[in-house]
């Protein structure tokens, strides 16, 4: 899960800090993971119409995925942030966040990559403004997301997972009680994609009174023809056991408009131990706005606290898609319609350790 850095924006909101020095934070992280692509099966029903009869051919092909055993590293990270005290109540703030892959001198965008990047100003009255590259609104209110390694993208295939978005200006609200406000806007920069793919807003509302064991939000964002409405929230039934779910609504004219939706459970419990264990289940209906194509994904996995900075992992899933397409040549009691159904597999188990500093 990305790093909600509109938070950090916001308590520094409430801080004056005078010729306060940089702080210089991130992480490492890596897994070695097992991950076999399981197979991939295409069943083709074809049925013919010769003056109004029919007659149906099927035929089933299937392709092994492979398996490997590799090492990767998850959202690996080091940052510079900083406030510097303008006014009693205005704090210029700052933020530059860069991925690193540890394991590799090249994951396609080369090295020190930008995450959320971005120059602002936190007055304690009226709220935080900050301008850059930035996370979504609705990043902020994921309470579900506890899967890591392989699966730390939960919702990978949807069309919308609370992207980051360049050229973008972000607002969040004082705290009133527990509750803040926000809104985004993103230029429509046509030399550069800004992540949205258009001039794009957004806003929402979250609750997170303190000393409480519930949480939530709900957000509205929407950029041309797409848009997507997410609401989330998280519930500690006592000290050990919590859960947390989502939905999320992604409409566009794309794909004849079909709607996708996206739903996500998560359970946590903590043991007497240092080890904290979770599960997670996530489905997707309409992938990418697709009819009839559906992805599910479970995770099991634990977190064991070696201290506040070093965190060990292990974990294990299973991912299924599924797609069906229809195409229908019949005209006057002739011709052929072809039923094509593609489902693939996956499973991964991984281990790994994570530090913070």
């Amino acid at each position: 899960m990305k790093k909600l850095v509109l938070m950090a924006a916001l308590a520094a909101c409430g801080v004056s800090v005078a010729n306060a020095a940089p702080t210089v934070y991130g992480k490492a992280f890596l897994t070695l993971d097992y991950v076999s692509g399981g197979d991939t099966d295409v069943t083709t029903t074809t049925d013919a119409y010769v003056n109004g009869k029919v007659s149906t051919n099927s035929t089933k092909t299937s392709t092994d995925g492979g398996d490997v055993t590799e090492l990767n590293s998850n959202s690996s990270r080091i940052g510079l942030k900083g406030a510097e005290n303008l006014t009693d109540n205005t704090d210029v703030v700052y933020q530059l966040e860069y991925g690193i892959d540890v394991d590799a001198d090249d994951n396609g965008k080369k090295q020190f990559y930008s995450r959320d990047t971005y120059l602002g100003l936190a007055n304690k009255q009226y709220g935080t403004l900050l301008a850059g590259r930035l996370s979504a609104i609705d990043d902020s209110i994921n309470y579900v997301s506890q899967a890591v390694g392989q699966f730390d993208n939960s919702f990978g295939d949807a069309a919308w997972d609370g992207n980051r978005i360049n050229n973008a200006f972000a607002y969040v609200s004082p705290d009133y009680n527990g509750m803040n406000f926000m809104a985004m806007y993103a230029l429509d920069n046509k030399s550069e994609h800004n992540g949205l793919g258009h001039e794009g807003w957004g806003v929402g509302v979250k609750y997170e009174p303190e000393g409480q064991p519930y949480r939530g939000g709900i957000t509205y964002i929407q950029a041309g023809d797409f848009k997507t409405t997410r609401i989330s929230g998280a519930y500690d039934l006592n000290n050990t056991v919590g859960i947390g779910a989502l939905y999320q609504l992604d409409k566009s004219k794309e794909n004849d408009g079909k709607d996708e939706n996206v739903f996500s459970i998560s359970g946590t419990y903590q043991t007497a131990s240092p080890w904290k264990v979770y599960a997670q289940a996530d489905f997707i209906d309409n992938v990418a706005f697709n009819n009839d194509a559906d992805s599910q994904q479970f995770v099991i996995g634990g977190k064991y606290a070696f201290s506040k900075q070093a965190i060990g992992h292990v974990y294990g899933g299973y991912r299924n898609n599924e797609y069906k397409e229809v195409v229908s040549n019949v005209k006057d009691g002739n011709g052929t319609v072809v039923k094509t159904k593609t489902e693939t597999d996956g499973m991964a188990i991984g281990a790994g350790l994570e530090y913070l500093f």
